[in-house]
């Protein structure tokens, strides 16, 4: 069984990705305003929801789900209180529609799938990925493009976020690089004036290692923002990777 990339787009971009059997979702719909009116079937796809959560609209959502053929709302909510999130998934849950809910907004009983980041700046993604399934039984993953840069001391650990062509460039000019077992993700060392920077970024060979590492615990799906995230190529490059185990690295 190989890993189900799921591409992440808006309404423009549905077209590109969607095809029988491969699952894609779009980023079309948020509670802080009215729903748009749809314009394809997903055909079993997933609705991303964002805005602020309320419960008073979880029946328009599963009728919204009904209409186009989704079968999984992930919720991207903020904030995100605990009552009105059990109430908005209990609605979903008995009309037959999946929930996936963000990790830092799950909680117990709320009967649903999490979604965990694998871009991540210490630790390590296997750690966190056993954590979230000790928590939750069902886990998809958030295949966030990882470009940040760190200088030292960094104290909120937090570093930077690169623009997505900063990370290439900055490769070139580093003294050292390597990949970076535990955060999985590649390292780049740069020696400035200012002191040593340090830079995480993604490539699909490294996310095609997240993604090994989360089958070989178990984790099967996970979702890919293709509006300037990732690129049709970078899609297919992984898809065809999980084909031929030969060409993954």
């Amino acid at each position: 069984m190989s890993f189900t990339f799921i591409p992440a787009c808006g309404e423009d971009q549905l077209s590109l990705f969607d095809s029988p059997g491969r699952p894609s979702a779009t980023l079309a719909y948020s509670l802080d305003r009215p729903f748009p009116a749809p314009r394809t079937p997903l055909r079993g796809g997933c609705m991303i929801l964002g805005g602020r959560i309320r419960s008073a609209r979880a029946a328009e959502t599963a009728n919204e789900c009904r209409r186009r053929g989704i079968g999984t709302v992930v919720c991207g909510f903020s904030p995100c209180p605990g009552l009105e999130l059990l109430r908005f998934c209990e609605v979903l849950r008995r009309r037959g529609i999946r929930c996936v809910i963000t990790e830092r907004c799950w909680q117990e009983g709320c009967g649903a799938a999490m979604l965990l980041s694998t871009a991540i700046s210490g630790g390590t993604l296997r750690r966190r990925m056993e954590e979230a399934l000790s928590r939750c039984g069902e886990v998809y993953l958030d295949l966030e493009r990882t470009r940040r840069i760190f200088t030292l001391p960094s104290p909120d650990g937090e570093g930077r976020q690169l623009s997505p062509a900063e990370p290439e460039r900055l490769s070139m000019e580093a003294e050292s690089g390597f990949f970076s077992p535990d955060l999985q993700c590649k390292v780049c060392v740069l020696r400035r004036d200012e002191g040593v920077r340090f830079v995480l970024y993604d490539d699909p060979d490294t996310l095609r290692c997240k993604t090994d590492l989360a089958m070989e615990l178990g984790i099967r799906k996970g979702f890919l923002l293709m509006n300037g995230e990732w690129s049709r190529e970078d899609l297919e490059q992984l898809r065809q990777a999980g084909k031929n185990p030969a060409i993954r690295r």
